[in-house]
């Protein structure tokens, strides 16, 4: 029954893309963040859920394009310039990369299968720049990763207090163990990515119920944080919890959040998390961290062989025991995985593409009116990028999406400003 009601839902969907290809990308975001096939995977089983989403999509965009509904003023800008130009040079790395084809026991990723992907990821979110170009569509873009984290946060407190995770708490999985967030770094920056739009998402309801339960669910969200026992999602947690306190509408309340999270990580913050919290400070001294410091090491090494290509999309690994006597590893660093990999140009049109969007929700929010949901928007969107650059610093991240949904809403955001102040002069 539900695998019939899933089909119909993703064949209602499909139909609807067509003429409306906003609402595609919408659903394909959602499939993406949230991941239903692995929470409820035999409802999947057979099915090309994604495909069923993007095809239809695709067609829309491109029929619009051909009827000319679509707005494509709101790409003329420097931030998707920068990304472009970010995609194109990692999609090169893979043609000119020298380390693409070499095949060891280091190489943990088919470099073809991370193309393919992050093909998807760059279809998706090209047509997603374009389409989300209005209050109403950026309004419903805006709640898909609230409503993703809300479930997967309950989801995580439940496996908490159902006894069924181990040690360390990673996302839903199949039948197979294949999960989208199966690493356990990957499941925390959803939840730091995510905690600045409840926190800001409670400042734009007006009504007290839904204000206080948008914020209620926070402490649950660092509580999911604590499950995973990330170091780079509790520095994260950190960051965006103090960030949201200096920006807060009203002082006394996002003050309050400091304390709040202290609290909250003494009280509920396991053992496995507080000693590998522990080793933060004497980050040498830590084996794991000493490790990264290695790799950080092997990667500066590859940029400087290969300064313009790098060693090759998803080829840090196998590339590896060229640059270095140590076991090969990921770069726990997204920097450092971009320019080892993608070359110098790559790793630059990145910083510039994360800068603009950071440099324009900064810049226009007081273009809105302060009650606005576009005005919260921008503190909810700065702060979670923040968060999630400087988790960055310490995790691979380059592949996750949400930084891409982040930019989505920012290029949005920033057209609408200009958008509005020009019509004011007008």
């Amino acid at each position: 029954m539900g695998k019939i009601a899933l089909f119909l839902l993703l064949v209602v969907n499909a139909f609807y893309s067509l003429a409306n290809p906003w609402f595609g990308v919408c659903a394909g975001y959602m499939f993406n963040i949230l991941g239903p096939q692995y929470i409820w995977w035999w409802n999947f089983q057979g099915l090309r859920a994604f495909y069923m989403i993007a095809i239809p999509t695709i067609l829309g965009f491109l029929f619009g394009a051909i009827r000319g509904a679509l707005n494509f003023e709101i790409i003329k800008n420097k931030l998707v310039i920068f990304s472009v130009l970010y995609f194109f040079f990692v999609f090169l790395s893979y043609f000119t990369g020298p380390y693409v084809d070499v095949v060891n026991q280091w190489r943990f990723y088919d470099p073809y299968q991370v193309l393919i992907t992050m093909l998807k990821v760059f279809t998706f979110y090209f047509i997603g720049l374009v389409c989300i170009s209005e209050h109403k569509k950026l309004k419903y873009f805006a709640f898909i990763l609230p409503i993703a984290a809300l479930y997967l946060t309950y989801w995580a407190n439940m496996q908490y207090l159902s006894g069924r995770f181990f040690i360390r708490l990673s996302g839903p999985r199949d039948i197979t163990g294949a999960g989208m967030y199966s690493d356990e770094n990957n499941f925390a920056m959803l939840f730091v990515t995510a905690i600045p739009f409840f926190f800001y998402l409670g400042w734009y309801f007006k009504r007290w119920y839904l204000r206080w339960g948008a914020w209620l669910v926070v402490p649950f969200a660092w509580h999911a944080i604590f499950l995973t026992a990330s170091r780079g999602g509790l520095v994260g947690a950190g960051l965006v919890s103090l960030l949201a306190a200096f920006r807060s509408p009203k002082k006394i309340i996002g003050i309050a959040l400091i304390p709040a999270f202290i609290i909250a990580y003494i009280w509920q913050g396991g053992s496995v998390i507080k000693h590998r919290a522990q080793t933060i400070t004497t980050y040498e001294e830590e084996s794991s961290a000493r490790t990264r410091l290695e790799a950080w090491d092997a990667g500066l090494k590859m940029l400087l062989d290969n300064p313009l290509t790098g060693v090759g999309l998803a080829s840090f690994t196998q590339a590896f025991p060229f640059y270095s006597d140590k076991t090969p590893r990921m770069a726990h660093n997204t920097f450092v995985q971009i320019a080892a990999e993608s070359g110098i140009f790559a790793i630059l049109f990145y910083l510039l593409f994360m800068l603009s969007c950071l440099w324009g929700v900064f810049k226009y929010r007081n273009s809105f009116p302060r009650d606005s949901l576009e005005y919260y928007l921008c503190d909810a969107v700065l702060v979670s990028l923040c968060g999630f650059l400087g988790c960055s610093m310490f995790l691979t991240l380059n592949g996750f999406e949400i930084q891409f949904y982040l930019a989505i809403l920012a290029n949005t955001l920033i057209y609408l400003a200009k958008k509005s102040a020009d019509e004011k002069e007008s």
